[in-house]
């Protein structure tokens, strides 16, 4: 999933499992928020005189004052930008070459193809370095910059470029100088705009900003956008609700957008669709329908050809086996994940690696989570990595979890003991992994039964209990 997938559909691909309970809406949730929100809901068609002149000043960074200085008074200035007022037509010739721009918009039909072109680029990308070629032989076209409308469109597209070419500091840099121009946008470039701002927040791991302005791009969008753009919205807002514990949300727009994509024969994002309304139903506890849907990803994702697509599908299938404690159903899928899986996304490779030990050992099976240990334990040899070394906490979490099994197939149960109380039982409580923490806190009672600590073992019982009811949604 190599570049669409970086931006909606995995930022770090083993943080797509199951996050926690169904949420529950209140006035705090994204659904509510949208409603207070402030939205010009109807925007200009085209630009005139006094935009196309505010928008140029605005572009030089040009005063009032010094743009109307020796033709106009500022206060006349002020009035022919809000529309208040005509320029007279030497005041305009004047103004407009003040500000180096014709008198009036140009026709510009290939400016227009060649925005068009980059923007259909950009919906399903498949190949970066075909996007990063096609970026380098248009951005300096000088039709791009010829009139208003189409010079602030491309504009829009870099923010998804630069997101999709993984370059977020000019991302944010492009958001804060097209924030300054919202006021010029048409209704589908101010659409655009939100949704990508959607894109940025997702991408930082910000679910519930990235939720409350994908609603925001939803209530604003024209009804002229195609059938492909508006299923890539829906599927945004339904990955991000999943985040954000607004399961039904998550449900609902999932299966908007699989409805689309089937009709649109999008099948990388037919099998997306599979696995998000999966992993909606396992929220619910419904686990035959969740298993149909990921089956179906099985099914489809199998016949492309995207490793990192199948690598994805696999791992959540085997996952969905494992908390449903079917070890031996789990294991055949982990193995095929991880015949997929990249070099570079060791956390993710860390992460299965992690599943298929706990498996085996419930299995009883001590030999073969032995033999995987060592498979791990070569991994970040490798790497040469060390639990204070890497900045990405999604590694930092499959690492200690990883380092917590070693410990407890070596019975190092000091170790075990320190790291689960010290570092991964609060990981897994910021991250509301709740099978993952009443998995541990299982083994962690059974250790201090083992030590006649019966007291504290209770408690650590207890809490793994809880920990369960909250992956069943039991009150």
């Amino acid at each position: 999933m190599d570049l669409e997938a970086v931006i909606i559909v995995l930022n770090n691909l083993s943080d797509f499992r199951l996050p926690g309970p169904p949420g529950r809406a209140g006035e705090n949730s994204p659904t509510w928020m949208i409603e207070v929100l402030p939205m010009q809901l109807e925007r200009r068609v085209e630009m005139d005189t006094g935009m196309r002149l505010k928008y140029h000043r605005l572009k030089k960074r040009f005063s009032l004052e010094e743009t109307a200085s020796g033709i106009l008074s500022t206060k006349d200035l002020k009035k022919i930008e809000t529309g208040q007022k005509e320029p007279a037509l030497k005041e305009l010739e004047a103004l407009c070459k003040k500000l180096e721009i014709p008198l009036a918009a140009k026709d510009n039909p290939i400016g227009k193809v060649l925005v068009k072109n980059f923007k259909n680029s950009l919906l399903h990308p498949q190949n970066k370095g075909k996007i990063m070629e096609h970026y380098a032989d248009i951005s300096s076209h000088p039709l791009l910059r010829a009139d208003e409308d189409v010079e602030l469109e491309f504009d829009i597209q870099q923010i998804r470029y630069f997101i999709i070419t993984g370059d977020l500091e000019c991302a944010e840099d492009k958001i804060k100088e097209m924030d300054r121009f919202k006021e010029f946008m048409n209704q589908e470039q101010y659409y655009l705009f939100n949704k990508y701002n959607g894109n940025y927040n997702y991408i930082l791991n910000d679910y519930e900003q990235a939720l409350k302005t994908y609603l925001i791009a939803e209530k604003i969008a024209p009804k002229s956008i195609s059938a492909a753009e508006l299923g890539d919205l829906y599927y945004s807002i339904g990955i991000s609700s999943n985040y954000c514990r607004e399961h039904e949300l998550a449900f609902k727009y999932s299966d908007l957008a699989l409805k689309i994509y089937q009709q649109e024969f999008v099948p990388k994002r037919i099998v997306e669709c599979h696995l998000n309304i999966a992993i909606t139903h396992e929220h619910f506890g419904n686990h035959k329908l969740s298993m149909e849907h990921y089956k179906n990803a099985l099914t489809i994702g199998n016949k492309l050809d995207i490793d990192i697509l199948k690598f994805t599908t696999e791992y959540n299938v085997g996952y969905s086996y494992f908390i449903y404690q079917q070890y031996e159903q789990a294991i055949p899928h982990l193995h095929s994940a991880l015949k997929y899986i990249p070099d570079e996304y060791v956390a993710d490779s860390i992460s299965a690696h992690c599943i298929l030990i706990k498996s085996y050992f419930e299995l009883g099976n001590k030999v073969k989570a032995h033999e995987t240990k060592v498979i791990g334990l070569e991994i970040v040899k490798a790497k040469e990595l060390r639990l204070d070394s890497p900045s990405n906490s999604a590694f930092m979490d499959a690492y200690m979890e990883f380092v917590a099994l070693t410990y407890l197939l070596n019975d190092q149960e000091e170790e075990f003991e320190a790291i689960l109380l010290n570092k991964l039982i609060k990981s897994f409580e910021n991250s509301d992994s709740f099978h993952d923490l009443g998995y541990y806190l299982g083994y962690l009672g059974k250790l201090y039964f083992r030590q006649g600590r019966y007291k504290e073992s209770a408690e650590a019982l207890e809490k793994s209990k809880d920990a369960y009811k909250e992956v069943l949604n039991i009150d």
